[in-house]
């Protein structure tokens, strides 16, 4: 029995490698293949022109010196080129880069990270870029005009909405020549592959974007240099997305559009373009673009448009993680802390799991009285191993005792821990959320090791309660298993360790009541 632990342990790391790789390349592959499928169904429209101009400009013009200027609202600051009109900063105001910090989260990170974003609309079959001249701005809004272009003018209006984390822009476009031109819109999102995920809680960076067909779908960034397709999409958005925070540009037109990447220079690129229409002499046509860049924040992006809230990313146990996150941000309502929302959250999980815990400790307790016999009959047959198993069997069959009648419970709930994993991991509402005393964030490891080193004491605790392993190599790995699993959860959020500290004191509990009750 003590086997199952160990197996236990071993396929929880399983099912979490396999829940990453499925982020990072299962998921990418199915999306590809439906972008395929979606091409081919299409083979007469061509890829869009926007690919050749990633991020609304060539290389040369895109390097070429920016004139920066800055707005802001209560949320946000936001530094632009008032020669494109590109997105080059957004400070987030009310998020800290670490608790007590005077820095501030940035997002759209140009200088660091080539990281930008662009609204713009395109001219066809003309190889010149507008440059923009400021004609009025206030403290959150800004207006560009651009005439550089013969015969057409351009106006950029981009505006920070009040005690947002969102901002629109309107590009305005007016054909004065004496003849038709062909416009569309595109939007960009750029950066290059700087990731500061830790390696030992390992979150995606990368793509993301959402249409009505395929729904919410990821692009790592490879995919992205490697991927040339395109998709026809309806009220659809495109994202980067990171841990805890993001940005996207939202739909704000049900018209079609077409979702592409790009990767020229290190940068990757996720765009999305309109299809090109008819502009005749004298008239205009106004393009409207709303992007979010703020924190995964689920009560504020939830109701800003379809699957925005799966960039929250729980991977494959979305249907399990979400709706643990709702209980526990329910039950965040009534405790006004996380920390004593989590331990709520590992009782109440603990008490839907009590019968399945119980004929798992049941079963370990019935084995852990055979513990001796099962001693002696190593001892008798430690040449023999086939008699060894065959009188083990008969003793089982004898005692009505099932060697395995433990695992099915485990293993149910196992999914149900990964998933409040990803919960507590994912969940920007414990970012620096304090719990007590030592503890002032909840998303970072435990400063002084209280909570790793109750764990793992903890766990030895279990160890002692659970029969003992008969194979001197199974003595060994058990002994070294709570230090080992001491070291890890070192490093782990403290929210976390809370979680698998109150969980072991619940069953070590449990266990110690049944083994009173069958062992004595």
């Amino acid at each position: 029995m003590n086997r199952l632990f160990l197996y236990s342990g071993l396929l929880f790391i399983l099912i979490l490698m396999f829940d990453a790789y499925d982020r990072d390349y299962n998921q990418a592959e199915s999306i590809n293949a439906e972008q395929n499928k979606n091409t081919s169904s299409s083979s007469s429209k061509q890829p869009p022109q926007a690919t050749i101009t990633t991020k609304a400009l060539p290389v040369d013009v895109a390097s070429a010196p920016k004139k920066i200027a800055t707005i802001e609202n209560s949320k946000l600051l936001v530094k632009y080129d008032g020669n494109s009109g590109e997105l080059l900063y957004a400070e987030l105001k009310d998020y800290s880069v670490g608790l007590g910090s005077k820095d501030n989260i940035i997002i759209l990170d140009f200088d660091n990270k080539k990281y930008s974003a662009s609204s713009d609309v395109q001219v066809m079959n003309s190889s010149i870029m507008p440059t923009f001249e400021i004609a009025n701005t206030t403290k959150n809004e800004v207006t560009l005009v651009a005439s550089n272009i013969n015969d057409i003018v351009l106006r950029k209006t981009i505006k920070l909405l009040d005690n947002t984390h969102q901002l629109s822009i309107a590009n305005m476009i007016t054909n004065n020549s004496n003849k038709d031109i062909r416009v569309r819109n595109y939007e960009t999102i750029s950066r290059d592959n700087n990731s500061q995920a830790s390696i030992m809680l390992p979150t995606f960076t990368g793509g993301a974007y959402y249409d009505e067909t395929n729904k919410f779908s990821k692009l790592s960034f490879e995919d992205i240099a490697e991927n040339t397709e395109t998709v026809q999409a309806k009220n659809s958005w495109i994202s980067m997305i990171e841990h805890y925070f993001f940005s996207a540009w939202l739909p704000t037109t049900d018209l079609e559009k077409t979702i592409y990447t790009d990767y020229q220079n290190s940068i990757y690129t996720i765009g999305s373009s309109t299809n090109y229409i008819t502009l005749n002499p004298g008239n205009s046509i106004s393009y409207d673009s709303l992007m979010f860049v703020g924190p995964k924040l689920q009560s504020e992006i939830s109701n800003l448009t379809e699957g925005l809230d799966l960039t929250v990313d729980y991977g494959v146990l979305t249907f399990l993680s979400a709706p643990l996150f709702w209980i526990l941000e329910s039950i965040n309502k009534i405790f006004g802390n996380w920390g004593f929302s989590i331990i709520a959250l590992t009782l109440l999980i603990k008490a839907v799991f009590f019968k399945l815990s119980e004929t798992s400790y049941r079963s370990m307790a019935e084995m852990k009285k055979l513990t001796p016999r099962m001693q002696a009959l190593k001892e008798r047959y430690s040449e023999d191993k086939k008699k060894f198993s065959e009188a083990l069997m008969r003793m089982y069959k004898e005692e009505k005792v099932n060697p395995l009648g433990g695992c099915l419970p485990i293993l149910i709930q196992i999914p149900v821990f990964i998933a409040l994993y990803w919960v507590l991991v994912e969940s920007i509402e414990i970012r620096h959320a304090p719990f007590i005393g030592w503890i002032q964030d909840l998303s970072s490891a435990d400063p002084l090791f209280i909570l790793p080193i109750a764990m793992g004491a903890s766990m030895y605790v279990q160890q002692k309660l659970n029969p003992a392993p008969t194979d001197p190599m199974q003595q060994k790995i058990f002994l070294f298993l709570p230090f080992i699993f001491t070291a890890l959860f070192a490093t782990f959020p403290s929210g976390l360790v809370l979680y698998w500290l109150t969980n072991n004191i619940l069953s070590i509990a449990q266990q110690y009541v049944i083994n009173k009750r069958i062992v004595g």
